[in-house]
């Protein structure tokens, strides 16, 4: 009968249908340009609810495309006050992103700047290596569908096409 269909792989295929577009669109350059990307990092409180109905760090987006061999720049930028990384052992990164400013009861934004170029075409995952999440009782970093970190909160995945 039907088939069970995982979040991670229908996030995978919108992943790759976006990238499918954005490759159409430059396939007339001789170079491609360096690709940007800003991505968020957002404290439980800030409401990202997860199944359970509690809040829980996000990395927003979680799920990417990028070009290979073409250099990525990321602005990432941390509202929570912890600490956080990008790792993607088939990739090679650890990015470590630094915690934003506590100020009172709230926090003031950091940004980490970090760039990568993708050598290899693929979909891979990245997770938090640091353990976080503490307000949802790091329901966050718990084992996932692929591994450390549940997809959409502290892990996702990079296309690399």
């Amino acid at each position: 009968m039907g088939e069970i269909v995982r979040r991670r792989d229908v996030l995978a295929m919108a992943a790759g249908g976006l990238g499918a577009a954005l490759l159409a669109g430059t396939a007339n350059r001789v170079r491609a340009a360096d690709q940007s990307l800003t991505m968020y990092v957002f404290r439980g409180v800030q409401g990202i609810l997860g199944p359970d109905g509690k809040g829980h760090d996000a990395i927003v987006p979680a799920n990417f495309v990028v070009k290979v061999g073409v250099p990525v720049h990321l602005e990432i930028i941390n509202y929570d006050e912890g600490a956080h990384t990008i790792t993607c052992k088939d990739l090679g990164l650890n990015i470590q992103i630094k915690g934003g400013k506590e100020v009172g009861k709230t926090v003031e934004p950091v940004t980490t700047r970090a760039s990568f170029t993708a050598s290899k075409k693929g979909t891979f995952r990245w997770y938090c290596a640091l353990a976080c999440d503490a307000g949802g009782h790091g329901w966050a970093m718990e084992q996932g569908y692929a591994g450390i970190g549940k997809e959409g909160y502290m892990a996702g995945f990079i296309v690399v096409m």
